[in-house]
């Protein structure tokens, strides 16, 4: 079910509405109401102080100085189309020329969290089932099926969750976080977030009270228990 929205009225004078116009003419043509809700967005995001923020030319200055430390054949940024593209007023064309450093796209951190998350808890049931024993593994197969067989985190669904996928390899593969997940295909091929986030709320509470048992491990009825939301 897609979430409620609620309609207000803004009132706005002329110089006000000038602006937004303006704003709405470089970025696509898109409607006053659009462009409203994207600027909206944009000074929430930049009075989060909680999050890391960068302006198109506070991202062009850390390109540039990071590109100074390759050798010189490895560089990719021509200075001389960076400042001729600001010399006659053309920053479009540092667009235009730059996609991967002049995007829009910043992560949620609601899909940082649940990322996490999930992968937390992936590793604690994975940990557990290698130490189960032989009855237990049994006990969880009658109990699951299949699925408890050989328990494993197979990634987020490339199509439909990618950017769980690419916060995902960027811990695992980039952070050298949850290492247990190295090298392992991170695209499930089918949704998972909605069963995941589930099994995550599950897992919570019992996070929270591992650290004071005298084996910080997972027990078979709460792997259990946790597997089952995962069909």
């Amino acid at each position: 079910m897609p979430p409620k929205t609620e309609r207000f009225e803004m009132r706005l004078d002329p110089t006000l509405m000038s602006r937004l116009d303006q704003w709405s003419a470089e970025n696509g043509g898109v409607s006053r109401a659009e462009a409203a809700r994207e600027l909206i967005l944009h000074g929430l995001d930049r009075t989060n102080r909680h999050g890391v923020h960068f302006s198109d030319g506070e991202k062009l200055i850390i390109a540039m100085l990071a590109d100074l430390h390759k050798e010189e054949r490895r560089r990719e940024i021509d200075t001389s189309k960076v400042m001729e593209a600001i010399y006659g007023g053309h920053l479009w064309a540092l667009k235009w020329e730059m996609q991967g450093l002049f995007h829009n796209h910043v992560d949620s951190p609601g899909v940082v969290s649940l990322v996490v998350d999930v992968l937390d808890m992936w590793n604690f049931i994975e940990e557990a089932v290698e130490k189960f024993s032989s009855t237990e593994r049994k006990k969880l197969v009658d109990e699951l099926g299949a699925i408890g067989e050989t328990p494993k985190f197979h990634g987020f669904d490339g199509n439909y969750e990618s950017d769980y996928v690419g916060v995902a390899d960027h811990l695992i593969n980039r952070m050298k976080r949850f290492q247990r997940f190295k090298g392992r295909e991170l695209n499930s091929h089918r949704p998972v977030v909605t069963r995941y986030a589930q099994m995550a709320q599950k897992f919570e509470p019992i996070r929270a009270n591992l650290g004071m048992r005298q084996t910080i491990r997972l027990s078979l009825s709460e792997v259990t228990a946790l597997l089952k939301l995962d069909t």
